[in-house]
């Protein structure tokens, strides 16, 4: 009985969604219309790389930050003995926390820029803000 009803429905919901969009002779909404589904796997391919990509580039950078936060506690930040120390007690705090970080920045960025600029260097990479 539910395989009678839910092709019709199918084809119903799929005709009222095409009379929805917009039917215009504009050439940039017909290109927005055809580009969109470009634009959707360039978001998830984007995802997907900038995930691990921010968590090692924030991982590093919350390490390092935790380094000398922790070694500036000890008196100084430049002393080879304090940073040794900060490394041992800050430095997987700070890795931990910047690839938590780095997870959603990375996957923010990847989403973003694979959407304005699908399959590009830019949404494979990260550049120093």
């Amino acid at each position: 009985m539910l395989k009678k009803i839910a092709f019709p429905l199918l084809v119903a919901t799929t005709l009222v969604g095409t009379l929805a969009t917009p039917s215009f002779a504009d050439d940039s909404t017909f290109q927005t219309i055809c580009f969109f589904p470009v634009r959707v796997l360039g978001c998830g391919v984007g995802s997907i790389v900038g995930v691990p990509l921010g968590m090692v580039k924030d991982g590093n950078r919350g390490a390092i930050k935790a380094t000398k936060w922790v070694a500036e506690k000890l008196g100084d930040e430049n002393g080879k003995y304090h940073q040794v120390a900060g490394a041992i007690v800050g430095g997987p705090f700070g890795l931990v926390g910047g690839a938590a970080y780095g997870a959603f920045d990375g996957g923010w960025h990847g989403l973003e820029t694979g959407y304005k600029q699908p399959f590009s260097k830019d949404a494979f990479t990260f550049k120093d803000e």
